[in-house]
């Protein structure tokens, strides 16, 4: 049995280790948003943590959000959500088409996806990067829901055999109009690439 002092400090490890991937996957997204908005974006990380699936929906999930979905495979396997409230995903994709929300057809989703594809794509290029492994991304898919039936499939499926998350909270802030836009990355690997990600981040721990 582990030394649960030890166990504690692997625990803070690894969010150590997520959150500093986070970041450094946020400074090539600011970068990549900076110049798909032409302004200056900032791109915070507060916080990168595993979470048991059981505290994923809860009562803040009631609200519509604007989320975009991607499906992981390669060295490892699994689901990724960007969730934004409604309004502030129609702050981003204006940005991007003046007078274009969300709700615009293929003009609006394209733009919200471009952005899922950017924050999404920068986290996993990043840990691929991290952990030196292979990681595939589908093109991503927009939906429009409640968050917590927008996440439900994904965590239905996982729950079966996993029971934690990754959870990555993201602040969007606009420097030029002075608007912070906050969003969350949610990522859902399957069991195996959990260990494999925790493993490999910690040396072979």
């Amino acid at each position: 049995m582990m030394n649960p002092n030890r166990q504690s400090f692997l625990e803070d490890l690894r969010l150590d280790i997520l959150k500093e991937i986070g970041n450094i996957g946020a400074a090539h997204a600011a970068t990549s948003l900076s110049t798909l908005l032409n302004k200056r974006i900032d791109l915070k990380i507060p916080s990168a943590q595993v979470v048991p699936i059981s505290e994923v929906n809860g009562p803040k999930r009631e609200n519509n959000v604007a989320a975009t979905y991607t499906y992981i495979d390669g060295d490892i396997q699994g689901h990724f959500f960007m969730l934004f409230k409604e309004e502030h995903a129609n702050t981003l994709v204006s940005n991007i088409i003046p007078d274009t929300t969300i709700y615009d057809g293929d003009l609006g989703e394209s733009a919200f996806c471009e952005i899922g594809n950017i924050l999404c794509g920068s986290y996993l290029s990043a840990l691929s990067k991290f952990l030196n492994i292979t990681i595939n991304q589908s093109p991503p898919i927009l939906s429009i829901d409640i968050a917590a039936a927008i996440l439900g499939e994904g965590l239905i499926e996982l729950s079966m055999e996993s029971d934690s998350v990754i959870m990555i909270e993201t602040v969007l802030d606009d420097k030029i109009n002075h608007h912070q836009m906050d969003g969350e990355l949610v990522f859902l690997p399957n069991p195996d690439s959990m260990d494999l990600i925790f493993k490999l981040a910690l040396g072979g721990e």
